[in-house]
């Protein structure tokens, strides 16, 4: 039974009030410990190995924070840790989930406009942290599971500009624009936590 949500002498949770989305310092459900990229591996091992350090240095810059500093927008027009969060998680769907592991599909969107729109950094002050980072995690465990399918790196799917994009291209590109996020959101994070002083 989980001691934060005690059930009533009939076991049921029906009538407690709903949660309030955090409003003090976050606390990951699941650990998330630092990890580095295999230094000797094959091609394929190091690519997917950089990837989720890169994914993990994400979720690592939010560690600790107030939800409040996480939703913070810095400067006021630029995004918010949350926004960061989400925007790689739209990412993820996009290239790995959709289009890699529904290869062969037709893109109900412009892949471009997934990588430069600023829809998803687009959050409001009610968004529960954990829950971003919560799907994100699902999302990334998803595209694993996506990858885990693939027979070689150069395997392609079908691209309606390109012709055809090869997996490793996929994931080169998954990496560069998840470890520019990543310097990104430890940037913001360092700007927050000096304006908590």
């Amino acid at each position: 039974m989980d001691d934060q949500f005690p059930a009533d002498a009939t076991g049921s949770t029906d009538d407690l009030p709903a949660a309030d989305p955090p409003t003090g310092p976050v606390v990951f459900r699941a650990p998330v410990r630092p990890r580095r990229p295999p230094e000797v591996a094959e091609e394929r091992e190091s690519l997917e190995g950089w990837l989720d350090y890169f994914r993990t240095q994400v979720v690592l810059a939010l560690d600790g924070l107030p939800a409040a500093a996480l939703r913070r927008r810095v400067p006021e027009t630029g995004p918010s840790l949350t926004g960061i969060v989400k925007h790689l998680t739209e990412l993820e769907r996009t290239w790995l989930v959709e289009r890699w592991g529904e290869r062969g599909g037709r893109a109900g969107r412009a892949f471009g406009e997934v990588d430069e729109s600023d829809e998803a950094f687009r959050t409001s002050g009610q968004d529960d942290p954990l829950a971003i980072v919560g799907e994100y995690q699902q999302v990334c465990e998803r595209a694993r599971d996506a990858l885990a399918g693939a027979e070689s790196l150069d395997d392609a799917v079908r691209d309606d500009r390109r012709g055809h994009i090869e997996l490793r291209w996929i994931l080169l590109h998954m990496i560069t624009q998840t470890a520019r996020r990543a310097g990104q959101a430890q940037a913001l994070r360092e700007v927050l936590m000096h304006a908590a002083e």
